[in-house]
């Protein structure tokens, strides 16, 4: 299967928002607010949004953020993957599998020493997907949710 896996473009972000709403059987955004969030994201340095492509007909999407830090004795990179979908009538056809490869060669040519992601934890096959791919569970995730101020 040959992929065309490139960064996404402002031409793009209509197809994004369809990915993403197919990630999880919901509607799209209406397509200002999308616009508006992309256009946010397109702000942040070193993030990366993909588009996956076969037979120039969009099929799936990650994210890519590269964050600089001083831990471990020393400079380093990682990278947090995001965002990981395939169109639900090609999942399992190793789509996904050729995406995550991709992202972690990405990852190594940029200076990352590590690559993580979060997952939900209902979703078992997910998690089953990302450890046949190398990924360890690692630690504990935590979250907060507060209300913005603006």
């Amino acid at each position: 299967m040959n992929l065309d896996i490139r960064i996404a473009s402002r031409d793009d972000w209509p197809v994004l928002n369809e990915l993403y709403a197919d990630m999880d059987d919901e509607s799209v955004l209406p397509s200002d607010r999308a616009e508006k969030i992309l256009t946010e994201i397109a702000q942040v340095p070193n993030y990366h949004i993909y588009i996956t492509c076969l037979n120039q007909q969009p099929v799936g999407t990650f994210s890519l953020l590269y964050v600089p830090t001083m831990m471990h004795r020393g400079y380093h990179k990682f990278a947090v993957l995001d965002a990981v979908t395939v169109i639900a009538q090609m999942r399992g056809q190793g789509i996904g599998s050729q995406m995550v490869k991709t992202a972690l060669q990405i990852s190594a040519e940029a200076g990352c020493y590590k690559v993580t992601l979060s997952s939900n934890l209902k979703r078992d096959s997910a998690h089953q997907f990302y450890q046949s791919l190398g990924f360890e569970q690692h630690g504990w995730s935590f979250k907060c949710v507060i209300q913005p101020s603006q």
